[in-house]
């Protein structure tokens, strides 16, 4: 079984595009647009801090996109502050996170903001987002601050509920948690990833309203999330899969996670599920429980009938060095769900047909070898 590649890495047809942006959509659900892509959707607060951050954490960035300013600054001789001197003035959650508790209630109270610990506590019960707890009880107020010190305000109440109100989970730590998951994954840090990511389906499956029943109405609902819901829950089910290419637990634990997502969100996108129930059939053969694997991928193509990459996974199970598992090698089998594929599908049938010919050679070198 191979690595499955990650949203962000350079897709294997080598057309030089981020995976996302090319070969992923051929078998899974395209990832949602971004708000940059969508001219009437404002980027997240959160999404807008973590960049601010980026940018001061990183010299040779800061650096390019003050010269780039610098430039586009000549033609406006009347503004005298730099691009750098406005970004390392804002106020960003790590200046925050160096501060004491008491510091930052200063702040506040110096910018005519009323606070109180033990009322936080309680407005604190009745929100899943720092953000909104904000929006509602503290720009509600007459306070007085300017430019960037209006930030200070949102940023202090996410820095006060990690404090005041640990105990309780927020839109923000799933933020925090989801990020800091995607950074392990990137330096290929499975274990400490998906142990955060675990948290993180924790959290969403605790906060997440009962009457919805969609990944995508999930999206609405934690809408200041940096990532979509919808996307990082593929991203968490491949990530798995990587998991355990390393340590084969995580097999069960995709499984277990699959399952989880189809009874919370069973009215997400058809394609989403299929992905999922394809994921947890391939699990099964992964930890060699070949039976099971065989009838989730039986129930598999009787709902979903014309997936072909149901077909072509299932096949897989049984083609010598297609899928890491513990079925018998059985050519003919695989070749029967494969055909099976290509009488009931109408799309990916290219894909079904490098399997056959995959199939083929291999069948001829396996005899080729014996002789």
């Amino acid at each position: 079984m191979k690595k499955k590649i990650g949203r962000n890495d350079p897709c294997p047809c080598g057309s030089g595009k981020k995976y996302k942006k090319c070969c992923l959509g051929k078998n899974r659900v395209p990832v949602n647009k971004t708000a940059s892509e969508f001219g009437g959707i404002s980027v997240s607060r959160l999404a807008l801090t973590m960049f601010d951050q980026e940018i001061l954490d990183n010299p040779e960035m800061l650096k390019e996109i003050s010269e780039i300013s610098e430039k586009i600054a000549e033609n406006f001789p009347d503004e005298k502050s730099s691009f750098k001197d406005f970004i390392s003035g804002m106020w960003t959650r790590k200046k925050l996170k160096v501060m004491s508790t008491s510091a930052i209630i200063e702040k506040l109270e110096s910018m005519g903001v009323d606070f109180k610990e033990e009322r936080f506590k309680e407005q604190a019960q009745n929100y899943v987002s720092a953000i909104q707890l904000a929006e509602d009880h503290y720009y509600t107020q007459n306070f007085h601050a300017g430019g960037s010190d209006e930030d200070f305000i949102w940023l202090a109440i996410i820095e006060l509920w990690d404090r005041i109100t640990p105990e309780k989970f927020s839109v923000e730590k799933i933020d925090d948690l989801m990020q800091e998951g995607y950074k392990d994954i990137e330096k290929r840090s499975y274990k400490s990833g998906m142990e955060k990511w675990e948290k993180t389906w924790v959290m969403i499956k605790s906060l997440v309203p009962a009457n919805l029943h969609s990944v995508e109405e999930a999206d609405e609902f934690f809408s200041e999330l940096t990532q979509f819901i919808s996307n990082w829950c593929q991203d968490f089910e491949m990530e798995l899969h990587n998991a355990g290419l390393e340590d084969s637990s995580f097999f069960a634990k995709r499984i277990k996670y699959c399952r989880d997502f189809c009874r919370i969100f069973p009215l997400s996108d058809e394609l989403i599920l299929q992905n999922m129930l394809i994921a947890e059939a391939e699990s099964y053969a992964a930890i060699g429980d070949i039976a099971t694997a065989d009838k989730k991928f039986q129930d598999l193509i009787k709902r979903f009938p014309n997936n072909a990459w149901g077909y072509i996974t299932w096949g897989d199970m049984y083609c010598e060095s297609k899928l890491d598992s513990d079925a018998p090698v059985n050519y003919e089998k695989a070749e029967k769900i494969y055909r099976l594929g290509l009488a009931n599908c109408n799309t990916e049938i290219d894909a079904v047909n490098e399997r056959l010919e995959y199939l083929e050679n291999n069948r001829k070198g396996s005899k080729s070898s014996k002789t």
